[in-house]
């Protein structure tokens, strides 16, 4: 059962990712721990609010390993998160509340599917990685643009309204069981169930980024050429990697699409497309780690300057991409992560001089 437990620990370990000893376990025990008691001392609507944010985490990842890792630089993440709400709000609406997570499901499965397709013909079409940017952001403002367009009663999907610009709305929240046994996943519970899927996704990357393909994805992004002479197809890579990309952004969705009780086109317009990209940049784009604490913590100042007005917010993201392209081009979080390493390993180094088994001073 040891053996077990290392060999695990073992496969989430890798160059991939920071954190490797003993002591980054710990403390990444004791935060998730910390995470899953937060509900129980926490007032309910702090609670439910830093569950949405928490949300975000998963677009940021999504961005993360396709640009960070793959080498792919796409804005079509923020199309799979609201297409994939708006999906869940249709089935969920035409379906009893006990079968809400099979609505999810299917929300997470068709944009997955979507993301195939997309991804097919981006990367077996040969498109430019210059211009995949461009492909992504049209296919973003392009749906942004037909779902703005379904204001009235004739566009509806059996009894779910899309709405047009106002969104669809009375989306219902994420339910197991039903009756006296139903657990509705609203303010506390949902926070643990974001929290318990964010760890999961987290961990689950973390193999991922170890694994064999972790280091063919980051083969892709270093030197996609020589990767293919050695007789790797990159565009399977690639288009493996965007599937997966789109699942978890298509999971955020689902979350966001559940809390909110609601889905607009706003979610997928121009500037929703644009502030992932300064999560994962500001954060560090070739770590998990960082752009997770940057989504969280980017939202979190997002939403404090919204009660202001947006005009302050936007001028924030601005002037902070602009300081991270000039100042901190490996990201904020990164730059932090790998000045404190630096100083763990002086300080290790500094104590084998005075060592007494190294001939040092006591």
């Amino acid at each position: 059962m040891r053996s077990k437990f290392f060999d695990l620990i073992t496969a989430l370990n890798g160059p991939q990712t920071v954190g490797t000893s003993p002591l980054y376990w710990k403390s990444l025990a004791i935060v998730c721990g910390l995470l899953l008691l937060y509900p129980i001392i926490g007032e309910d609507y702090a609670v439910s609010n830093n569950g949405f944010l928490l949300v975000w985490v998963f677009l940021g990842l999504s961005v993360c390993i396709l640009w960070g890792y793959t080498g792919i630089f796409s804005f079509g993440q923020t199309a799979f998160f609201g297409l994939a709400g708006y999906v869940y709000g249709v089935v969920s609406i035409n379906i009893p509340p006990e079968y809400s997570m099979l609505a999810a499901v299917c929300g997470i499965a068709l944009i997955m599917l979507l993301s195939a397709i997309v991804g097919y013909v981006i990367f077996y079409g040969g498109i430019s990685s210059l211009y995949i940017a461009i492909f992504t952001l049209m296919l973003t403002l392009l749906a942004e643009t037909l779902l703005s367009r379904t204001s009235g009663p004739q566009f509806r999907i059996g009894s779910a309204l899309l709405g047009g610009s106002n969104g669809m709305v009375g989306i219902p929240p994420l339910q197991i069981g039903s009756g006296d046994f139903a657990i509705v996943f609203v303010d506390k519970p949902f926070f643990w169930l974001v929290a318990a899927l964010l760890i999961l996704v987290f961990l689950g990357l973390r193999f991922l980024l170890n694994s064999n393909w972790g280091y063919l994805m980051v083969a892709t992004r270093e030197d996609p050429l020589r990767t293919q002479l050695f007789g790797y197809d990159i565009r399977r890579i690639q288009l493996v990697t965007y599937i997966i990309a789109g699942g978890i952004a298509a999971l955020g969705g689902v979350l966001f699409a559940s809390w909110n009780n609601f889905i607009a086109p706003s979610s997928m317009g121009m500037t929703a497309a644009t502030l992932p990209i300064i999560w994962v940049a500001a954060g560090g784009r070739a770590s998990i780690q960082a752009v997770t604490i940057s989504t969280f913590t980017l939202q979190w100042i997002n939403q404090q300057l919204a009660y202001g007005g947006g005009e302050y917010s936007l001028m924030f993201f601005a002037i902070l991409l602009l300081c991270t392209v000039m100042l901190f081009p490996q990201g904020i979080v990164t730059t932090i992560e790998m000045a404190l390493d630096g100083y763990l390993a002086r300080r290790r180094a500094a104590r084998l001089e005075k060592s007494p088994l190294l001939g040092g001073r006591l």
